[in-house]
């Protein structure tokens, strides 16, 4: 059986076809997945280094304490309590509370 020269080349290019597509395909759809992994991967990257550069910032930045403090939590003027606690009792302030109108 003699083929014909048109039928030599439609299968030549069918099998080239067959060949290319696939690998084509195969190749853009690693690419695009490295190409999402990468970009996630950046992004990652980004917070990282955003929250390395908050605490760097929060340790380089000395918060002043609001009142001096001596040893065991007292305040300097010994009592332990806040100084607007430290004048009345908790009952004394509830009964204050209390009998304002």
């Amino acid at each position: 059986m003699d083929m014909s020269w048109q039928t030599t080349f439609a299968l030549a290019c069918a099998a080239l076809f067959a060949a290319i597509v696939p690998g084509t395909l195969g190749y853009t759809t690693a690419r695009l997945e490295t190409a999402d992994r990468q970009r996630a991967e950046l992004v990652r990257l980004r917070a990282e280094v955003q929250s390395s550069r908050q605490t760097e910032s929060s340790r380089q930045t000395p918060q002043q304490p609001s009142e001096p403090c001596t040893s065991a939590g007292t305040t300097t003027s010994g009592s332990s309590l806040p100084p607007h606690q430290s004048s009345q009792s908790p009952e004394s302030s509830e009964s204050s509370h209390l009998s304002e109108p």
